[in-house]
């Protein structure tokens, strides 16, 4: 006689059937009624050994407003069995494809916790072994998953850690640095942070391209200033500049500069001393469009762009040749007609560098971009112009940001409200942001946090969106962020946090372990508009008018990146063998196995712990008693999960766990 199939077994099967939309060819094939499930035992042992099930945790972790929408659709009035309540979940799409046994494994777990701890919500006639969508929802409220998500990192599932002191000193607050440069236009427009001259680079509308040093107590003026070097016909009658600085990108490898202008041109200028932060400028450029006609039966005029050496001098291209004036009026008309329309589709409106393509990225009130490559007019160059190397067109509105995430990957956001993931090797849009679950409104700037695999976007909304997109994929949403009453315009990361700020002046530091805020600041007394983050100083700059920047302490200046100095090492050490020891050393208080749901749970003086149900090597700390204070007494109720235990300090913690 054949073994009766597992219950793992019939769901993966029915799974694969739904989906594919196919029957697998079997010798016997399995016939999973609801009586066949309700009997069927779960044998996992076969399938521990290939892949350990997802903890509820983690598949709860990836249920979205969307999600739980879509859930909610397949419910109705009605209450859904096992197998409903799987495949309702499996159609929202938001596990993890490789990991599909684990993902199952986890979502019966989910099915197995709500049937037994909403058993009394039943609704009358209620067929057992079955849940209606009030018990899920009362369940997700009450349900110690849910609060695991909270506060900062701790343990090795990342969770809120308890601590027996509530009050918390503030993480960032604003330093004594005082800005008493003189900034000639009405605000900062781009600012840029390059930590190899260790300076804020800034535009600020004019002509000129500002380096500031970010060290306290503050600046009297800047620490250098780039002011392009060009001909008198770039100057009115009254030697005012008849353009302005738009965008600035660096090259950190070969230590250029470059300034996008608004008149087309792109300037140029290297390193010569680092320690006195001096450039020379090195060349000028400028962008110019040629018409091409598309044959068929709707011609459409496109444009190929083309840069140009031109004299600095007189701004003409050093390799035209001097064309023959036009024969009539209506001739001449033509050509200053086609002349003002090529140089419009020749406005580049941004710039950026991208180190492992070793090329320049601009981009037009289109959304296209162009990838120019350089360093061809390193050495002796005799071509008239150079050609961009690709052009992309997958964006149809201006680009706002681009980021390298990787080796392999870079991403773009724009105005038509999509986040672009680029592959280096073919430049490829691998994946495309746009639509339902995605951002309603325009997408601002972005950053990411390596560490987390995080990239963090924000556009013209209150919320804040978090991917996640490792070396390899795009793997699906982390978390989509409420926290700003108003729309946020910029965000910053540093190494395991990130800042962001809104309209109304309000900013926020979000722990990237568990997306939780640690800090909220108001700024309005400095009205700043653009936030970057300095990991290698610890502190995060606000700009506006002027230059403003918040300190972290101590944990916060380790968590944005700064390095930490000699003496904080060797303290950092001490305590951590004094706490080593403490933990070692401190006698135990109880230790109990939960019946129902598998884990261990174990206390002693000085903390309590949850342990893996699979590997209980694998822990995490619920509470951390405070120094000067031990835990005396301990009980714990498996059915509600929750424990009660008092302190020396007469101090009585109830915790869900």
């Amino acid at each position: 006689q054949d073994r009766a199939p597992s219950l793992i077994r019939l769901l993966i099967e029915r799974i694969e059937r739904t989906w594919h939309v196919e029957e697998r060819g079997r010798a016997r094939p399995i016939v999973d009624t609801e009586a066949q499930i309700a009997v069927a035992t779960l044998a996992t042992r076969g399938y521990l050994r290939r892949r350990v099930p997802d903890e509820i945790e983690a598949v709860l972790s990836t249920l979205d407003a969307h999600a739980m929408t879509l859930i909610q659709s397949h419910y109705g009035d009605r209450a859904l069995n096992m197998l409903q309540f799987v495949e309702s979940i499996v159609h929202t799409g938001t596990y993890d494809s490789d990991r599909i046994v684990a993902f199952v494994g986890g979502v019966v777990d989910v099915f197995l916790e709500i049937l037994r701890s909403q058993a009394e919500r039943a609704a009358p006639g209620q067929s057992c072994s079955t849940v209606n969508w009030a018990q899920v929802m009362n369940h997700f409220i009450e349900s110690p998953e849910m609060t695991m998500f909270e506060g900062s990192e701790g343990g090795v599932l990342g969770t809120k850690v308890a601590n027996s002191t509530d009050k918390q000193p503030p993480m960032v607050q604003r330093n004594n640095f005082v800005d008493r440069a003189k900034h000639q236009s009405c605000g900062i427009e781009k600012i840029y942070w390059n930590s190899y001259v260790d300076t804020l680079v800034t535009t600020e509308g004019n002509e000129s391209v500002y380096f500031f040093s970010p060290h306290a107590p503050g600046l009297d003026a800047a620490r250098a200033v780039l002011t392009p070097q060009l001909g008198s016909r770039f100057y009115d009658y009254e030697d005012k500049p008849l353009y302005h600085v738009q965008a600035v990108a660096f090259d950190e490898e070969l230590q250029d500069v470059v300034a996008l202008l608004s008149n087309r041109m792109l300037i140029m200028w290297r390193l010569r001393n680092r320690e006195k932060c001096q450039w020379q400028q090195k060349r000028e450029l400028r962008f110019a469009a040629t018409r091409r006609e598309t044959r068929g039966i709707q011609a459409v005029a496109q444009w190929d762009m083309r840069m140009l050496l031109i004299d600095k001098e007189t701004g003409e291209d050093v390799n035209a040749k001097k064309k023959s004036d036009p024969d009539t009026e209506a001739a001449m008309r033509r050509d200053l007609a086609e002349v003002r329309l090529a140089e419009e589709a020749a406005v580049q409106l941004d710039i950026w560098w991208n180190s492992h393509l070793k090329v320049w990225i601009t981009t037009d009130s289109h959304g296209q971009l162009c990838l120019w490559n350089l360093r061809v007019i390193e050495g002796a160059w005799l071509e008239k112009f150079i050609t961009p190397t690709k052009v992309l067109r997958e964006h149809t509105k201006v680009v706002t940001s681009h980021l390298e995430l990787n080796k392999n990957k870079f991403t773009t956001t724009s105005l038509d409200r999509s986040v672009i993931l680029w592959d280096h090797r073919n430049l490829n849009p691998e994946m495309k942001l746009h639509g339902g679950g995605c951002h309603t409104a325009a997408v601002l700037a972005q950053a990411y946090l390596p560490r987390f695999n995080s990239l963090v976007t924000v556009g013209c909304e209150k919320r804040i969106y978090v991917w996640t997109i490792d070396s390899t994929a795009y793997r699906g949403s982390k978390g989509k962020l409420a926290g700003h009453q108003a729309n946020v315009v910029d965000v910053s990361a540093g190494q395991r946090v990130f800042f962001t700020l809104d309209e109304n002046f309000s900013g926020i530091l979000w722990d990237a372990s568990t997306l939780a805020i640690l800090q909220t600041i108001t700024c309005s007394t400095f009205v700043p508009r653009h936030c970057t983050c300095l990991p290698e100083h610890g502190t995060v700059c606000l700009a506006g008018r002027r230059l403003n920047f918040v300190e972290g302490n101590e944990t916060a200046a380790e968590k944005l990146g700064k390095p930490p100095t000699k003496e904080q090492q060797a303290f950092a050490l001490s305590k951590q063998k004094e706490g080593a020891s403490m933990k070692d050393s401190a006698a135990p208080r109880y230790c109990g196995v939960s019946d129902r749901r598998g884990y261990a749970l174990s206390a002693t003086e000085v903390e309590v712990r949850l342990h893996n149900r699979d590997n209980p090597g694998l822990s995490r700390t619920l509470f951390n008693a405070a120094e000067g204070e031990s835990i005396t007494s301990f009980a714990a109720s498996d059915k509600l999960s929750w424990m009660v235990f008092g302190t020396s300090l007469g101090a009585i913690h109830f915790l869900k766990y």
